[in-house]
């Protein structure tokens, strides 16, 4: 990624991320309550000194961070090492290990760095409790009807992104939440949803954070065979840790030739006063990014991003970051 303006000079960021994962089958083949093992192998790094998500607190973003997944803080590690365990004849399911949060925890179709947006508005909610990747912890979801789920989990607050210390679960300090949601039918519930989550974080002592908690709600609906619009949004009471008390996304992806697609997104919060003190503005970001599958196992996403009102960056209303990104896998 590349900025037009930068509050330490240094307007470039990139970084890498390595993964090996898969699963091993192990109960019930041939079944709808299947019990596998699940594993990632990960490690994240910056590349020629900055990353893109610390070109974000150059750039004097505070909720909305333009290179939100590719940290330099996360070594080589286990992110993913869990029992999933399915039940009710595929109804429901409970997975148990370290897990990432990010594939329970307001699961979405667009939260994730590989499909469509680079910006934290636009993958995990900012009003949101988080823990790190890899978190020991445990998840239960499933129906209550054809078409409504019911779920909750609970994590260790205290796990570090990138760091295999299972000690800090012995603090006994939790992130937990609930949710429920709707979908029209299981067929169709990976894109069309509803879904409501409350969230509650333990205080984190030793780390100083105070506790927290909040609720978001995220849908999406696939209205044509190309057309892919979601809104999001969250409200929180700006204690653990979360970067925004109030946010706001939505957007749109259209399906293009190739399997490529063009995907558009707009962005607002408000920053936590608890967690970075009083008196920041409103931040907006509009992201647009295309995504061309060059081959089966190779894509690339040129991005660009337009901040506006960079909450950190006073003397800067308007930062312009353009970005490239490309995925390889075997």
């Amino acid at each position: 990624q590349r900025a037009d303006e930068s509050l330490n000079d240094d307007k470039d960021g990139a970084g890498a991320i390595f993964r090996w994962q898969g699963n091993w089958e192990l109960l019930g083949r041939g079944t709808s309550d299947t019990g596998r093992l699940q594993w990632r192998l990960e490690y994240r790094t910056d590349i020629g000194g900055q990353s893109p998500s610390q070109l974000g607190s150059a750039i004097g973003t505070a909720a909305l961070d333009s290179g939100f997944a590719y940290s330099p803080k996360f070594d080589l590690d286990f992110s993913v090492l869990n029992w999933t365990q399915g039940l009710a004849n595929g109804r429901a399911g409970v997975v148990a290990g370290r897990l990432d949060f990010a594939a329970y925890l307001d699961a979405f179709v667009f939260q994730t760095f590989s499909r469509a947006f680079l910006n934290r508005a636009l993958l995990v909610n900012p009003t949101l409790g988080v823990t790190g990747v890899g978190a020991l912890g445990i998840v239960a979801k499933g129906l209550v009807t054809d078409n409504v789920w019911i779920g909750g989990g609970i994590y260790d607050a205290n796990a570090a992104s990138g760091e295999f210390d299972l000690d800090t679960i012995r603090e006994g300090e939790f992130l937990s939440n609930v949710e429920v949601g709707w979908f029209p039918s299981f067929a169709r519930r990976a894109t069309d949803r509803v879904q409501f989550t409350f969230w509650n974080k333990d205080s984190r002592d030793q780390a100083g954070v105070p506790s927290g908690s909040g609720w978001v709600v995220s849908a999406s609906w696939q209205v044509t065979d190309t057309l892919l619009p979601f809104l999001r949004f969250g409200h929180s009471d700006g204690g653990a840790g979360v970067p925004a008390e109030d946010a706001v996304a939505l957007g749109l992806e259209a399906k293009m030739p190739r399997d490529s697609a063009l995907a558009f997104g707009f962005g607002w919060a408000k920053p936590s006063e608890k967690t970075f003190g009083p008196g920041l503005r409103d931040e907006y970001v509009v992201e647009v990014s295309y995504r061309l599958q060059l081959f089966r196992n190779l894509s690339l996403m040129p991005d660009i991003q337009l901040l506006i009102d960079p909450a950190d960056n006073p003397d800067d209303d308007r930062v312009w970051v353009v970005g490239l990104r490309a995925i390889f896998t075997i």
